[in-house]
């Protein structure tokens, strides 16, 4: 969904909602929309969230899971949306050593 995507791009940015609407552009409410109400952003504000973010909006729209391969299986967005809340449930210094744990794996 958009706002799984959204708030795992506001997460990877150290961001909170009203930072990004302040940031972007966006108003406050749309973005309390987006991520409270379930409503999805247009066409423009969609453009707009893909720029700020540098990331097509294709993986905005979970047609892709990277910034640049399509989309493989639910069951490998699911794997990854799993590792992400868990990685979120961590403290600073515990993401920090996973980040470089993750860089040496690379």
């Amino acid at each position: 969904m958009f706002v799984d995507v959204f708030n795992e791009l506001l997460s990877e940015n150290y961001l909170n909602r009203k930072q990004f609407a302040e940031k972007s552009g966006i108003p406050y409410p749309t973005v309390i929309g987006w991520t409270n109400l379930g409503r999805l952003p247009d066409y423009y504000a969609l453009i707009k969230i893909a720029d700020f973010f540098n990331c097509p909006v294709d993986y905005l729209m979970e047609r892709q899971n990277d910034y640049g391969r399509a989309a493989k299986t639910i069951e490998d967005i699911e794997s990854e949306r799993k590792l992400l809340s868990n990685y979120r449930l961590l403290s600073p210094e515990n993401k920090q050593l996973i980040d470089q744990l993750i860089q040496k794996l690379k």
